[in-house]
């Protein structure tokens, strides 16, 4: 029987030798026997525990490598997916801001030249809707005055009484009284035997027209026929309406009161 040499190492004061547990489990020989003897089991194990210890290097680094390429591959991913939707999102916000300020030029100059004919045929139609509240206006004056006439011709003693109601607004007394008539009107007067004031002298003038009146005092002198109120009514309803643009319906009301307030006048 063969006897193993052990070499004992001598240690200085201080020092001190690690010591190695022997493993729980024989291990085991994966070496080969090359005739040479038993290969001693510490060597063996030591070799065991060099290649396990590598074997688990090699495997972290590869679990490592691994994680890292699968970490790195899914944000490329990730981050790709998330860049296309903000690309898309941030290319949909400009292009939609770019393309409705290039629609709004577009459609400003498109419009400019149907606005300019809007802007033409707007002051044609407000220049023709004048001038026929113009004509709507000298119509009414001139059947109104052929309604005055017809009405004076018919009771000529209503011009009288436009005389009394113009002496009654004049301040003061006057002994002077004159009144001028259209030469029918005083024969008019003359066959319906109307009593006059004695202060009252009357002229005729062929000048003014028929239901026309002059009246003349020592203080004023007036116009008080029916054509001349009927002209302040008129003036009347061509700035309230003509130059304001009210409804033409206003303007027919309007005209219809004033023939009714000058027939009430007389």
């Amino acid at each position: 029987m063969m006897m193993k040499k052990v070499k004992i190492h001598q240690l200085s004061p201080g020092q001190y030798r690690p010591h190695r547990f022997p493993p729980v489990a024989e291990p085991v020989n994966h070496g080969f026997n090359d005739g040479l003897g038993d290969v001693d089991p510490a060597i063996n194990w030591q070799d065991n525990q060099f290649e396990l210890q590598q074997k688990l290097d090699e495997g972290f680094q590869q679990g490592l490598n691994k994680g890292y390429d699968e970490g790195f591959n899914q944000g490329v991913e990730q981050g790709r997916d998330q860049g296309i939707i903000e690309g898309q999102k941030d290319g949909f916000q400009q292009g939609y801001g770019q393309g409705e300020q290039a629609g709004r030029e577009i459609f400003s100059q498109a419009v400019k030249p149907v606005e300019k004919i809007l802007f033409e045929l707007k002051q044609w139609q407000q220049e023709k809707d004048k001038q026929q509240r113009q004509l709507i206006c000298d119509l009414v004056q001139k059947v109104s005055q052929q309604v005055i006439r017809a009405e004076l011709t018919l009771m000529p003693q209503q011009i009288l009484a436009l005389v009394e109601e113009a002496l009654d607004a004049i301040p003061g007394k006057t002994e002077k009284i004159i009144i001028e008539l259209n030469p029918q009107d005083i024969d008019r007067i003359h066959t319906i035997n109307k009593s006059l004031p004695e202060s009252w002298k009357l002229i005729a003038n062929p000048t003014l027209p028929v239901g026309g009146c002059q009246l003349i005092t020592d203080n004023a002198e007036a116009d008080v026929g029916c054509d001349a109120r009927l002209e302040a009514c008129i003036e009347n309803v061509q700035q309230h309406l003509v130059e304001q643009n009210h409804p033409l319906d206003t303007l027919i009301r309007v005209e219809q009161g004033d023939q009714h307030e000058s027939s009430s006048s007389g």
